[in-house]
């Protein structure tokens, strides 16, 4: 039965869809799993940053009501499932979790690339096995991140991930502060992703960071496998 991972803040520009992306080709690459992504965002940016360009008519919407739709090959044994519009019919939220059930006998991996609309965030979050939290390290992300129980189940967090790090005072400050915070618990706190042009232009050529042979992200790429260990 395949484990279902929420890639989830309610704040945008944090690097959700990116994350995903990251952790689902990499898990897709260990033991031959076969990993597949939901998202909650019309934009579909996971096929973006995949350079996955398609047509597709019958998204998650129509799995939801028929039972089948649309399933793009992004990489080898990962998929997606795209979404056409945010516009939910009443009772979508039994039929998604029926329909994450029987998808969980196909994928060792269904990853959620959620985000906050309508009750479909709050359905996501319950279906979760795991939930990794992307944040940055600023003033109103980090109090977020203080505040986490009062939104999640603390006990599927397994993993916070800060992202586009740039090393200035305030970031560095907050990192310890979250480090202090998550001392004594099991929510593993990993290592800060840094602002990195080349990281954005390997985006830019949709590519993920397993496509790179470069040295200059090793460390990146390290961080990224000993995350999806953690939540796998």
């Amino acid at each position: 039965m395949g484990k279902v991972i929420t890639i989830k803040n309610n704040k945008g520009g944090v690097g959700k869809s990116w994350l995903t992306l990251q952790l689902a080709h990499i898990l897709s690459n260990i033991d031959n799993n076969k990993i597949l992504v939901l998202t909650s965002d019309s934009q579909n940016n996971v096929m973006l940053y995949a350079g996955v360009d398609i047509e597709f008519n019958e998204g998650l919407e129509n799995w939801l009501d028929k039972g089948d739709g649309d399933m793009v090959a992004l990489r080898e044994n990962l998929y997606y499932i795209p979404l056409t519009s945010s516009n939910f019919k009443r009772g979508f939220d039994k039929k998604l979790k029926i329909l994450v059930e029987r998808l969980k006998s196909e994928y060792d991996y269904i990853l959620i690339d959620s985000v906050p609309i309508l009750n479909i965030d709050k359905c996501f979050l319950e279906l979760a096995d795991s939930i990794v939290i992307p944040t940055m390290l600023d003033t109103a992300s980090c109090k977020g991140i203080l505040n986490l129980s009062n939104e999640v189940d603390l006990a599927k967090v397994k993993a916070i991930v800060p992202n586009k790090f740039s090393k200035t005072k305030s970031e560095k400050f907050w990192k310890n502060i979250l480090g202090d915070f998550l001392k004594g618990n099991s929510i593993y706190f990993a290592e800060p992703i840094p602002q990195m042009a080349f990281l954005s232009e390997l985006t830019h050529q949709g590519k993920t960071v397993l496509e790179s042979s470069s040295k200059k992200i090793d460390e990146i790429q390290n961080s990224l496998i000993e995350i999806a260990r953690v939540v796998s």
